[in-house]
C-alpha cells in the first residue's frame, strides 16, 4: 500500500507572479522522483527543471533529498545563495 504526503511546489517567476500547485505524492521519495513526477504529469518541462535549483523552507536541497510531509518544495532561477542567506545578506548591508 502507497502511503501519500502532502507537499507543496513553488516557483516565483521573474515578474514575481507565483506558480503554485498542492499535490500528493509517496512517502519515502525523493526530489528526483519528484522532478520525474512533474515532468511526466507536463506540470513542468524538462528543459524548466533542468536549468533550476532548488529549496525547502529557504533551505538549499540536493536531488537527493527525501520529500516529507508538508514540505513546500521551492524552485529557484539561477540560485546564487538561498533566501535564507539573501535576507542576511541584505540585513548585513543595511
Amino acid at each position: 500500500m502507497k502511503i501519500n504526503i502532502k507537499i507543496e511546489i513553488i516557483y516565483v517567476k521573474p515578474d514575481n507572479d507565483i506558480i503554485q500547485h498542492n499535490l500528493l505524492f509517496e512517502k519515502n521519495r525523493t526530489l528526483n522522483d519528484l522532478l520525474d513526477y512533474l515532468i511526466k504529469t507536463s506540470v513542468f518541462s524538462i528543459d524548466f527543471l533542468s536549468k533550476k535549483s532548488y529549496g525547502c523552507f529557504g533551505k538549499k536541497i540536493e536531488l537527493d533529498y527525501i520529500i516529507n510531509d508538508k514540505d513546500r518544495i521551492e524552485i529557484f532561477d539561477d540560485l546564487k545563495m538561498t533566501p535564507n542567506e539573501k535576507r542576511k545578506f541584505n540585513f548585513k548591508r543595511n
